[in-house]
């Protein structure tokens, strides 16, 4: 491996996934709509507090969750797309995970808007697929069936299957670096993700709402939402 290909890599991956679909669909479908300065009401509480990420999730606040959806689909794609063609361009080499972390970076920390981006799942499920489609299936599938049928709780079933890519990549390629790849694009992702964790912890602490409570937050909670209310496993707690 070639470590001036490798930073190449990192940084083509770093500045597309600086682009933020987010800004960039809000600006075209509401463009009076400021996502700074998405408000609101923080969990169990009265007061208001400012989305301190710019994301598929506090899109879909403003502009509902269709287009909150399509923000996700196109972010997935945003990492699948670089990370497979370097991939494909050398398949014998690592250089597509150098792509792929650069992504999930730019995502989160995006230097064109002053590295204010999002929390990164969507980006982090395009790179694992690109790099194991079948990986990212079993996975998830394992979250989904802990997540509905064992635990019942929305954030198993949404984050555990990224989680389970650490081990799977670890055993299925035979080679240390895919796990370590894996576990630092999640830490990337639970690094982002640590005020809404304040949040949450708060809100628990203080005894307003539990965490499953809290799909209703994104818009791929509310689907998942209306799964478990399908398969009659939601849990119906008072707030």
């Amino acid at each position: 491996m070639q470590i001036e290909l490798a930073i190449l890599a990192l940084i083509i991956g770093y500045l597309i996934g600086s682009i933020s679909i987010s800004r960039i669909v809000t600006r075209i479908a509401a463009p009076e709509v400021n996502l700074s300065k998405v408000k609101i009401q923080e969990l169990g509480e009265e007061e208001e507090y400012f989305r301190k990420d710019i994301s598929a999730t506090t899109a879909s606040m403003v502009l509902g969750p269709k287009l909150g959806g399509l923000i996700g689909i196109l972010d997935i794609f945003k990492a699948f797309v670089p990370t497979l063609i370097v991939r494909l361009l050398f398949p014998d080499q690592p250089y597509y995970l150098f792509t792929g972390g650069g992504v999930m970076g730019g995502h989160i920390w995006p230097i064109y808007h002053r590295f204010r981006g999002g929390r990164g799942i969507s980006p982090a499920l395009g790179t694992f697929l690109a790099i194991d489609p079948l990986g990212v299936l079993a996975t998830n599938l394992i979250a989904l069936f802990l997540g509905f049928f064992v635990f019942r709780q929305f954030l198993v079933a949404l984050l555990l299957g990224n989680w389970l890519m650490i081990p799977w990549l670890w055993v299925s390629k035979g080679e240390w670096k895919f796990g370590l790849f894996a576990f630092l694009i999640n830490s990337m992702w639970l690094l982002a993700s640590i005020p809404d964790f304040k949040v949450y912890t708060k809100a628990r602490a203080n005894g307003k709402i539990d965490l499953d409570s809290a799909r209703e937050a994104m818009p791929m909670g509310r689907m998942m939402n209306k799964m478990m209310d399908r398969m009659g496993l939601s849990k119906k707690k008072k707030v």
